[in-house]
């Protein structure tokens, strides 16, 4: 039987967030449920795209209802090789048929048998909603199917090259509703036209509009009966509709009953709350408005309109009954009602008002006024706020609402360039953190009382680089406003996590900007979208990147600099930025005089100058450096130290106070290490090039040219107190640290004096035989710390085996393909347990623990990898030396086993299991687990088992390898 191939997308946008709302349970049934012209198809064959493995596509045909002819269309259509994707599309064509019961039951079975299966339908089968089985179901719907608006901005942009200007984008996404068969529509009426045409084109979809009469007459309207049709035709005049208001409006009737049909059919009408109110697509309202006024006349349709304004207005729902009055062309009534309701028509804006009101009344009414400049403060445009404001204070009367208006006006204009200081409201706090000093303002905001405080306090520390303390503070705030202050801590938490790496980030952060885009909040919605560029991906990047030029087309300044911070910001982790990137940046952080925001600029562009060898990138180090400090951000002054460490003898003591600076500051390490690890420039030295190598891993020796140095000379104190700072290179050890360590129970000042002897034998020791050429020794004095300092070109395994780890591990490094690299350099700079010849020495034992779990750690990421790529012999080595350095490493041994497997070498991979099991007995635990440990290709690689705690090495001796596992 003939059967439909895989559909290719179509002309559209691909929306990420849908393909994701789709992937959470790979495991489960995925719906697609929404009315025509939703996107559904769509949506379904871009999914399709992305995947790996075959697909099968069934498109349901009103023939299937006869069980045995759908059973065996599935069979004929299943993905090749028993996986893949099965897309059934259309079901609700067969909706309550017993070919239905047998689509939906098949295709449960195929999920459990590994096949992922999508159901494309107008409706929710209520087979789905009787029945447990399907309880895991996955359900993308009408509300996430809508285009929002920079969804529309970017499909008109990118996808059909004919762009419009931020306000008519606003205006189609507003009347269609981001209906993506409307948007279609649109396009194909409008290809090729002047942009003039283009505009007026979107005007003209606030009445009847020809480009949706046929579709949606063809689609919702011919299915229903006629008492529905005129149903929906004389309760459009109602925003939101409930049984009783239909009912009064048309005298009787069951009007419950009306609108539960009208949900259940899909045709255009969603109920929200579980079916106690609905409300009509946009895009049908207004064909069902210019239907009414058709079948009525001009002049008896206004009068609809009012007596549904009168009922509204008795139920106190005031600003939906001035809605109706509007459209009946009644203006008294619409100035009295605004008149007792204007606050909550200045708290939403002027959206809801747009479409129903001409601009004389707007410009009029002092309420309508208020609300269009709340309208152009949540669209970010904050100057074109602050003259409307001004205005409405001059129109209105009373003085509580002239004080309203001056207090929102204060708040709007601290945010301006050189606006006042103003602290009478959260907001303002904020403000203050952006220009000097943020670290004052996390002081003193501890007196700030309200649900804004996290948020203040959060922005401040993030604004002054300390990460950490932000997170533990956005982690402590317990969810409690819905509105812009909650929506701001989510983003912010999310946006930490996502900079360290976290996968459930990106989720979080798209999910706030689809709450932001329906609370009204398009500014906070546009920095959601440019929040993921942390990660560095460059689709993210890119993404950014157009946020920025859609808030510089709307006058958002604030949010271009935001949004050009967060790209240039991940850049930085990655070689970057470019020096023009981070001059436009700081331009932009002195528009808007942000003080803190400039210091992270002019650190940014420090770095990028000293990046590209511009020749003045030492003028600029320490600028930035100068800036820093004084506009007290410590973060800042991190990056701009971290620019500036230079690449000769003195860089291990710049390193030291970068790190210092850093830890102080609460930068995470990684983040430092990106910063200050050099993106090009001369080789890494490697042991075998390496003039001078120092070696801690395996036994302690230093060699010059491949010879090894003689300590005799030296006493044992002096030796230790060399091991000690070798297995520290670069690094800082305080003077007490190395007191507790050494001399734990002599007195301190004996302890002190022996010390200073012993670090002066040693210092002469190293400047006879290691002389650095530059008169300087490789023994520092930093304060009350010392520090082993490495002349250029020279090696030492810790350092690597270190850097290489922090390097695998900085954020996004997982998407990064070096991260591999690293790991392997990781595991060949550990050579053996950490200093052997100190023993149960405490001060050596914590650090060798450290690093041996690390080392057997980083063996086991190589071999899920190497799994992963299909590379079972590198898998095999891998794993084998992650057992080998870790006896005790529960994954390193399935991951042994499972590599053996794939090999195909089935006597090894036994001879592992038995040793697994040998060990699980020495622990006293239950060698079940070996003994039933996956073979062959069903061991999972995908997740990590938990290791047990490995025991601590027996004192009385030190570790040896008794060579590599099987």
């Amino acid at each position: 039987m003939p059967t439909e191939p895989a559909r290719s997308p179509s002309l559209s946008l691909t929306r990420s967030r849908l393909i994701t709302a789709l992937d959470v349970r790979p495991r489960s049934l995925g719906l697609v449920v929404a009315p025509a012209g939703s996107g559904k198809t769509t949506l379904l064959a871009q999914y399709a795209a992305t995947g790996p493995g075959s697909v099968g596509w069934l498109r349901v045909v009103p023939s299937d209802a006869d069980p045995a002819r759908a059973l065996r269309r599935v069979e004929a259509t299943l993905p090749d090789g028993g996986a893949g994707l099965l897309v059934v599309d259309d079901l609700h064509l067969v909706e309550g048929t017993p070919g239905e019961s047998v689509l939906l039951d098949r295709a449960l079975a195929l999920v459990r048998e590994g096949v992922r299966v999508l159901v494309g339908t107008r409706r929710m089968p209520p087979l789905i909603l009787t029945r447990h089985e399907f309880s895991d179901s996955v359900v993308v719907d009408a509300e996430q199917l809508r285009f929002r608006t920079w969804e529309v901005e970017r499909l008109l942009r990118d996808v059909y090259r004919e762009p419009l200007p931020a306000d008519d984008v606003a205006a189609l996404a507003r009347r269609l509703g981001g209906w993506a068969a409307g948007l279609k529509l649109y396009y194909l009426s409008t290809r090729s036209q002047p942009l003039a045409d283009r505009r007026r084109a979107v005007a003209s979809l606030g009445v009847r509009s020809a480009l949706s009469r046929d579709y949606l007459t063809r689609t919702v309207l011919a299915e229903l009966a006629p008492d529905l049709r005129r149903f929906l035709v004389h309760t459009c005049v109602f925003e939101v509709l409930t049984a009783q208001r239909c009912d009064r409006l048309l005298g009787g009737g069951d009007g419950q009953a009306a609108l539960e049909e009208l949900e259940r059919r899909q045709a255009f009408t969603v109920s929200h709350d579980g079916g106690r109110s609905f409300a009509y697509h946009e895009v049908l309202r207004a064909h069902l408005i210019a239907a009414l006024a058709e079948e009525l006349g001009e002049h008896a349709a206004r009068a609809w309109h009012a007596r549904a304004g009168r009922l509204l207005a008795a139920e106190g729902a005031v600003l939906e009954a001035a809605r109706c009055f509007a459209r009946a062309q009644q203006w008294p009534d619409v100035h009295r009602l605004l008149d007792t309701a204007g606050g909550d028509v200045a708290v939403r804006g002027l959206d809801p008002w747009s479409d129903v009101l001409p601009a004389w009344f707007i410009a009029e009414d002092p309420w309508l006024v208020l609300a269009d400049a709340r309208h152009r403060i949540n669209e970010g445009q904050l100057a074109a706020a602050v003259p409307l404001l001004r205005r409405a204070e001059e129109m209105f009367d009373g003085e509580p609402a002239r004080a309203r208006c001056r207090s929102l006006r204060a708040d709007v204009t601290a945010w301006l360039p050189d606006g006042p200081h103003w602290r009478g409201h959260w907001s303002g706090w904020l403000r203050t953190a952006t220009r000097r000093h943020p670290m004052v303002v996390v002081g003193e905001a501890e007196r700030l009382t309200g649900a804004a405080d996290p948020l203040v306090r959060a922005g401040a520390l993030l604004l002054a680089g300390h990460a950490g303390e932000a997170a533990r503070v956005l982690d402590r705030w317990t969810p409690s406003d819905a509105g812009m202050v909650g929506l701001a801590c989510r983003l912010l938490r999310a946006a930490v996590a996502l900079a360290g790496g976290d996968p459930q980030a990106p989720a979080a952060v798209a999910a706030v900007g689809l709450d932001a885009d329906r609370s009204g909040l398009p500014w906070l919605a546009r920095l959601a979208r440019a929040v993921p560029a942390l990660s560095g991906a460059e689709a993210d990047l890119k993404e950014a990147a157009a946020v920025v030029e859609e808030c510089d087309r709307l006058g958002d300044r604030w949010g271009a600099l935001l949004a050009a911070g967060c790209a240039a910001l991940a850049r930085s982790l990655r070689g970057g930025p470019e020096p023009e990137e981070a001059g436009r940046l700081l331009d932009r952080a002195r528009e808007v005089d942000s003080g803190v925001l400039a210091a992270w600029a002019q650190s940014l562009l420090a770095l990028a100058a000293v990046r590209g060898r511009l020749p003045d990138a030492d003028v600029e180090v320490r600028r930035a450096e100068s800036t820093a400090r004084a506009a007290g951000v410590p973060g800042a002054r991190v990056l701009a130290l971290a620019a500036g460490v230079p690449a000769g003898p003195g860089r291990a003591v710049g390193l030291s106070a970068v790190h210092a600076a850093a830890e102080h500051a609460g930068l995470p390490r990684p983040v430092v290490t990106a910063w200050v690890t050099p993106e090009r420039g001369a080789a890494p030295a490697v042991p075998d090039t390496a003039p001078l190598t120092v070696r801690c891993f395996g036994g302690f020796r230093i060699c010059l040219d491949g010879e090894p140095l003689n300590w005799s000379p030296l006493r044992p104190r002096a030796r230790a107190v060399a091991r000690m700072l070798a297995m520290h290179a670069g690094r800082a050890v305080h003077r007490d640290r190395l007191l507790d360590a050494l001399w734990p129970d002599t007195d301190p000042a004996t302890a002190t004096r022996t010390l200073h002897v012993a670090l002066s034998s040693l210092r002469r020791f190293l400047d006879t035989h290691l002389p650095t050429g530059d008169g300087e020794s490789m023994l520092h004095r930093d304060g009350d710390a010392y520090l082993l300092a490495l002349p250029p070109g020279s090696w030492c395994d810790v350092t690597e085996f270190r850097l290489a780890l922090e390097r695998a591990s900085r954020p996004g490094a997982t998407r990064d393909p070096r991260a591999l690299a690293d790991l392997r350099v990781a595991v060949a700079a550990y050579t053996g347990e950490l200093l052997p010849e100190d023993g149960p020495a405490e001060w050596v034992v914590a650090e060798r623990e450290t690093l041996r779990r690390q080392a057997a750690d980083a063996a086991a990421q190589l071999a899920e990898a190497a799994l992963r790529a299909a590379g079972a012999d590198g898998a095999v080595a891998t794993a084998a030396r992650c057992v080998e350095i870790d006896p005790c490493h529960d994954a390193g041994w399935r991951l042994l086993i499972a590599a053996h497997d794939r090999a195909g070498n089935a006597a090894a991979a036994e001879h592992a299991r038995r040793r697994y099991a040998d060990v699980l007995v020495s622990l006293g635990l239950d060698p079940a687990p070996a003994e039933t440990a996956p073979a062959g290709t069903t061991v999972s690689v995908d997740r990590r088992i938990p290791p047990p705690r490995s025991p601590r090495p027996d004192p009385t001796r030190a570790r040896t390898s008794s060579g590599p596992p099987a």
